[in-house]
């Protein structure tokens, strides 16, 4: 009986100045152990990084099609050849 009566005092001390221990004032949610957090809006990270590869993506493309358009050549670049003549005398 006094054995279990000193191990609930001792556990009473230990918990009651446990209990106060934490964080005052606003409480901040803490990033998921796993898993994607949420976002946080438009100057999140990844949505940053999202629009500057997508914006990447765009400019390449671009590239692409100048350099496609210059290694062919255009109706207008292309004149005929106009057809040899003989000159009859």
């Amino acid at each position: 009986m006094l054995r279990s009566l000193t191990v609930i005092t001792l556990l009473a001390f230990v918990a009651l100045p446990l209990s106060a221990c934490g964080l005052r004032g606003e409480l901040v949610r803490p990033a998921p152990a796993w898993g994607d957090p949420p976002l946080e809006g438009p100057n999140d990270p990844r949505v940053l990084k999202e629009k500057a590869d997508k914006q990447r993506a765009e400019k390449d493309a671009k590239a692409g099609q100048r350099e496609k358009e210059a290694a062919e050549p255009s109706a207008a670049a292309v004149s005929p050849t106009p057809a040899p003549t003989t000159a009859s005398k």
